[in-house]
């Protein structure tokens, strides 16, 4: 039995050295095009989610691209685009709404995300490298269309998992720090109009919940904390 997932394993083994390369490749290219976030008003709200995470210092970097985005690099970098920044710069944005943007991705930093991702993803193209050549020849052309396809559903659905639960974290954080929540739903409910994006109908088949998905979900995790607040005070 083992000896016939041998083959598998080795593709499995090969997308992850693969996609292990291409993300270190990623990271020097994102240290070089960027610069770290000196400002006072940021500081104080870095300042505050380090003592929420027990940590001594967290150092923001922002990436030279004129997209409104936020990341968080394989290395662990946490990343804001010079984008977003000027946004800020305009009036357009707070500091605040930015904070709930580095809280979104601490918690994917926190929940290991980006590692869970390069070993899923490598199995996922594993099993689609195989699934496709195995409906190829049942199903010539068409065979490696629908193998393609059915892994972008899979990814596409554990990603906008892993969306939801970064959000669950930034929530905790914001409230923990005397944020709130009310800047993250802010930005999301806005977020469409500074981007210029258009979110699709059907959206299972993105990386990425809608910002009302998102919101919905923000929403009834708060009130779900005010209930049992009310009852542990009962």
């Amino acid at each position: 039995m083992i000896i016939k997932l041998i083959p598998l394993i080795l593709v499995i083994l090969f997308f992850y050295i693969g996609f292990a390369y291409s993300s270190k490749s990623m990271s020097h290219k994102l240290r070089k095009n960027s610069f770290p976030l000196k400002d006072p008003v940021f500081q104080v709200h870095l300042d505050d989610f380090c003592r929420a995470l027990n940590i001594s210092n967290l150092q923001i970097k922002i990436l030279n691209d004129k997209q409104i985005n936020g990341l968080v690099a394989p290395d662990g970098t946490i990343y804001i685009t010079q984008g977003f920044l000027d946004k800020y710069n305009s009036g357009q944005v707070s500091s605040t709404e930015i904070a709930s943007v580095i809280a979104h991705e601490l918690g994917h930093l926190a929940l290991g995300h980006t590692k869970k991702r390069m070993v899923t993803f490598s199995a996922i193209s594993a099993l689609t490298f195989a699934l496709s050549t195995f409906l190829s020849r049942v199903v010539p052309y068409l065979g490696s269309i629908i193998g393609r396809y059915l892994s972008q559903l899979i990814l596409a659905g554990l990603s906008r998992k892993d969306e939801f639960e970064a959000d669950a974290y930034a929530s905790a954080l914001l409230v923990k720090t005397g944020i709130g929540i009310v800047p993250q739903i802010s930005l999301l409910e806005k977020i469409n109009t500074l981007t210029g994006a258009i979110t699709p109908k059907i959206t299972w088949t993105m990386s990425h919940p809608s910002p009302i998905e998102r919101v919905t979900a923000i929403k009834k995790l708060a009130a779900s904390w005010v209930r049992h607040e009310s009852k542990d005070q009962n």
